[in-house]
């Protein structure tokens, strides 16, 4: 028999055959049981519900189902949880997964997982392949993503030995250098004008700069979404192309990847909201008002913009103005630090941004730059 993956082998008679570990026998003798298939893929996903009965049944003894493994507790983990997470979520999970988790430690049997295998895995992990490193956020993730599979099968199985350091990667965001207050007032001015003249894609860079929704939430805005009697704008939906996986045909038992365009709602519950706009940006966006159900930002061939087309043409337009290219999620960073100079209190710039907590927004939006810091200093006194 031709073998094909963990226990799965193709038999001479064309079908295909899995086997896993059923019972200990009393003379120390593991016995085993087999299931069949016509396919790869029929094999694979009788095996994952067989052992995942052997874990509905053991789940009250304390203990894990023999063989188990880390690749097949991952694979239940996304499967129990597919129904729980936004499409974009399991996307993410899903391909960290199947880079970073199956490939090195997917075989390796669940309960003999430990500190020492840990620490191991992440050294292979921290030394990168071909002298590509992870980032510390990266590796971050990694951890956070294996130390729920682990606490999947502990609230499965009620077992114990599963534990791994609890933050041994602290996410480290990087220094953030903004550009300089000459080119951002260059490329102000350069949008109001483009924008007084009906350019769709300035119009909405202005409205990021002003407002510092993210990038797929100006892609999925539409002009029902704002409320000129208002004077706000409802951010309820974000769009981005997300990473799908697709089962082959055939015996092969692989998947192949692509992508697509989704459109779900925000990253967070709170950053559904409803958001202020300042007077002229609302003279300007009723000029130009189109239908309820058009998108602000329609694209060429499609109805909407998509986030890469839309930081692509951002580029050019600083390319074409003699700024040194940044990244348009740095407009978000931008308008945070803005309105703390301009005295907006923390709370209300953390529900303008759409976070949870002050906490996320002092962390990563919210930075003081060396003039500040001198200009703070200046008359400092040990008295007040």
């Amino acid at each position: 028999m031709a073998r094909k993956g963990e226990n799965i082998y193709k038999r001479k008679d064309g079908r295909w055959e899995g086997r896993y570990h059923k019972i200990n026998m009393a003379d120390g003798r593991q016995k085993y049981a087999s299931v069949y298939g016509k396919t790869y893929k029929e094999v694979k996903e009788k095996l994952f519900l067989k052992k995942r009965e052997q874990l509905l049944e053991k789940g009250g003894q304390g203990c894990l189902p023999a063989g188990l493994t880390i690749g097949e507790a991952a694979g239940m983990w996304l499967e129990e949880r597919r129904g729980v997470w936004k499409e974009s979520t399991l996307s993410t999970y899903r391909s960290i997964t199947e880079k970073h988790i199956l490939p090195l430690i997917g075989s390796v049997p669940a309960e003999a997982w430990d500190f020492a295998a840990y620490r191991e895995y992440f050294k292979i992990l921290r030394e990168g392949k071909q002298g590509k490193k992870l980032s510390e956020q990266y590796l971050h993730q990694i951890h956070i993503i294996l130390g729920q599979i682990l606490q999947f099968l502990k609230d499965k199985y009620h077992c114990t030995g599963l534990e791994q350091p609890r933050a041994p990667y602290t996410a480290r965001h990087r220094p953030v250098h903004p550009p300089l207050e000459t080119d951002i007032r260059k490329l102000e001015a350069y949008l109001q004008k483009e924008a007084l003249k009906g350019d769709v894609t300035c119009m909405g860079i202005l409205l990021t700069g002003c407002s510092g929704i993210r990038i797929g939430e100006l892609c999925a805005l539409k002009w029902g979404d704002i409320s000129f009697e208002k004077g706000t704008m409802h951010i309820g939906r974000t769009l981005q192309r997300i990473r799908t996986f697709c089962s082959n045909s055939g015996e092969t038992g692989c998947y192949s990847t692509g992508t697509k365009i989704t459109i779900t709602s925000p990253k967070s519950g709170n950053s559904d909201r409803e958001i202020p706009l300042p007077g002229y940006l609302l003279t300007l966006l009723q000029k130009w008002k189109g239908r309820q159900e058009d998108y602000l930002m329609p694209g060429r061939k499609k109805e909407y913009t998509e986030p890469r087309t839309l930081q692509y043409r951002f580029l050019r337009i600083l390319k074409s103005l003699g700024i040194p290219s940044f990244n348009f999620h740095m407009l978000r960073h931008i308008f945070a630090t803005n309105c703390i100079s301009h005295g907006f209190d923390m709370k209300t710039v953390s529900e303008l941004l759409g976070h949870s907590n002050v906490t996320t927004t002092m962390r990563i939006y919210v930075h003081s730059d060396m003039q500040r810091k001198k200009m703070l200093m200046a008359d400092y006194r040990m008295t007040a």
